[in-house]
């Protein structure tokens, strides 16, 4: 008797099961739904082969799975939603999405939305009040954990915390206070198993807003080309990783991947390789409410639908501090502003620089131009002077009058070797009493020592004696021709220029040092002279 009715019970279960109605549960569970989140409604009680309806504000929808997905929720999300099954509905699940961000935030401190599977992220969690009583959670699946932030200082009011490790496609995290309404945006990390990946800034993007894709491939950044597809079809091709869309809406949304082109640092091999990553969903949400500033400070919300309470902040380098309770900006700067409303807020209002007028700016400018300008004549001032205060490279050799027994000297001191230049006795205020002495060479810049030439007048202003080219340490047939011109031509010596004139002193079959003094003819006062005919006699004996 005790078997035949377990039989019956175990053929009238399923029956039974038939009947019941369907429920709608959600997960993660949120307290608050937000512009942007991310949750998914179950029907429950489906058995397998089941036919699911979905219904929202009664009407049918075209998903016929038992998981219903809500990816970004607006506004346009809120309203009430039921699951049908066996001709047998459930109860009203209502849904009110709020068009304002969470009081709190939470970001990725380091790496990406989408991830190696494995792999870890640091998150930061920033509440402006402090963090106390704070926690955090995180859904796998229908399964939800709490993430217990340990070592966390009640004053403070931002907490860097590491994931567990990424097992699944995706996982949510989000943060809550204990037993208030207050939570944190959510950040949904994905993971792949592929080389490249895509990414998305931010994630969701918000419409009216730019939106950065980015194809990242692990272990270089050396991609070359990048080419992104929507929906299996070429979105974008780029040269590099990144491509920017602008003042997106909602229409931008849907399946993405891209494909690089991209080498390893390491690698020999000349070719480079492509590959492409994982689908990944791009979310486009509405833009949440946004405060207004004016330039007078005032903070507003036009289309905030309660009455708001007002923050300030104030541009610090890239970060933005905010003022104190009640407190309105005082000082000149940069500010900004946020509406709130106890445990959510609007999006940053415009920026607006308090304190400076247009006018000051303009003339701040000008200011600047003519500063740089004075700088600018300065360097090319303190240049100039400098350059004349060198000095020339050379001083110009006067003659002196007749009877004068030496030539000033030729200033060589800032002459580089090898330097030497023409001596021009044609100066102004100067008489002409002499030759014009053609440059004193230097063949091939080999060090030399050249000695004086100096001129030994007599009383009457006739032809000059002239001391002989002294040779020192000078390589061997290296002389170069030294001639003079007489004013007047003379004859009788075989060269142009007659008396007083003399040819080049060559060195040709010569042995070394065979030339010592060449001496012109005695000069008054000066016994010991030899005469021309002397000095001709004596280099045919030479020879």
């Amino acid at each position: 008797m005790t078997g035949g009715r377990e039989l019956l019970l175990l053929a009238v279960m399923p029956l039974l099961v038939r009947c019941q109605k369907p429920s709608v549960s959600m997960s993660p569970r949120l307290e608050s739904i937000f512009t942007g989140d991310l949750f998914y409604l179950y029907c429950k009680d489906v058995s397998s082969g089941d036919t699911v309806t979905w219904y929202f504000n009664n009407e049918a929808l075209e998903n016929k799975n038992s998981i219903l997905k809500i990816a970004p929720a607006a506004s346009k999300n809120s309203g009430i939603y039921q699951c049908k099954i066996n001709n047998r509905k459930s109860d009203d699940f209502h849904v009110r999405v709020l068009e304002y961000v969470p009081i709190a935030s939470l970001t990725i401190a380091t790496g990406q939305p989408v991830m190696r599977k494995n792999s870890k992220v640091l998150l930061e969690i920033e509440n402006e009040t402090g963090l106390d009583g704070w926690s955090c959670k995180v859904t796998r699946g229908k399964q939800t954990w709490a993430v217990v932030l340990k070592q966390v200082d009640k004053s403070a009011t931002s907490f860097v915390f590491e994931t567990s490790a990424l097992i699944v496609p995706e996982t949510i995290y989000w943060c809550v206070k204990k037993n208030k309404t207050y939570r944190s945006n959510q950040v949904i990390l994905r993971t792949t198993e592929k080389e490249v990946t895509l990414e998305m800034d931010p994630f969701p993007a918000v419409a009216g807003e730019t939106l950065t894709l980015t194809c990242l491939v692990w272990g270089t950044n050396d991609i070359s080309n990048s080419v992104f597809y929507k929906n299996n079809s070429i979105y974008a091709s780029v040269k590099g990783p990144n491509y920017k869309i602008t003042k997106i809406n909602e229409s931008v949304g849907g399946d993405y991947k891209c494909e690089a082109t991209y080498r390893y640092k390491a690698q020999t091999i000349k070719a480079s390789h492509k590959y492409d990553s994982d689908v990944q969903e791009v979310l486009v949400h509405a833009s949440p409410f946004r405060a207004v500033l004016s330039d007078s400070m005032q903070c507003s919300c036009p289309t905030c639908s309660s009455p708001m309470a007002y923050s300030y902040y104030k541009q610090n380098a890239k970060s933005w501090k905010m003022l104190g309770q009640d407190q309105r900006p005082g000082s000149s700067g940069t500010y900004r502003c946020r509406a709130v409303l106890d445990y959510m807020r609007t999006l940053p209002s415009n920026s607006v620089n308090y304190g400076t007028s247009i006018t000051g700016t303009v003339i701040g400018f000008l200011v600047a131009i003519v500063g740089i300008g004075i700088c600018v004549f300065l360097v090319i001032f303190c240049w100039y002077k400098q350059r004349k205060t060198r000095g020339d490279i050379y001083e110009e050799v006067q003659m002196r009058q007749t009877g004068d027994p030496k030539y000033e000297t030729l200033n060589v001191a800032r002459v580089k070797e090898g330097e030497y230049d023409t001596l021009q006795p044609e100066t102004e205020g100067r008489k002409k009493t002499g030759g014009t002495y053609e440059a004193l060479t230097k063949q091939d810049n080999k060090e030399e020592v050249y000695h004086t030439l100096g001129e030994n007048v007599a009383s009457e202003g006739g032809d000059g004696g002239y001391e002989a080219l002294k040779k020192e340490g000078i390589p061997k047939d290296e002389y170069e021709t030294l001639n003079t011109r007489s004013v007047e031509k003379k004859t009788g010596t075989g060269s142009e220029g007659g008396d007083g004139g003399y040819e080049a002193l060559k060195k040709e079959g010569i042995q070394k040092d065979e030339y010592e003094t060449l001496k012109t003819k005695q000069a008054e006062g000066r016994p010991g002279a030899l005469s021309q005919l002397e000095i001709v006699e004596e280099i045919n004996e030479n020879k």
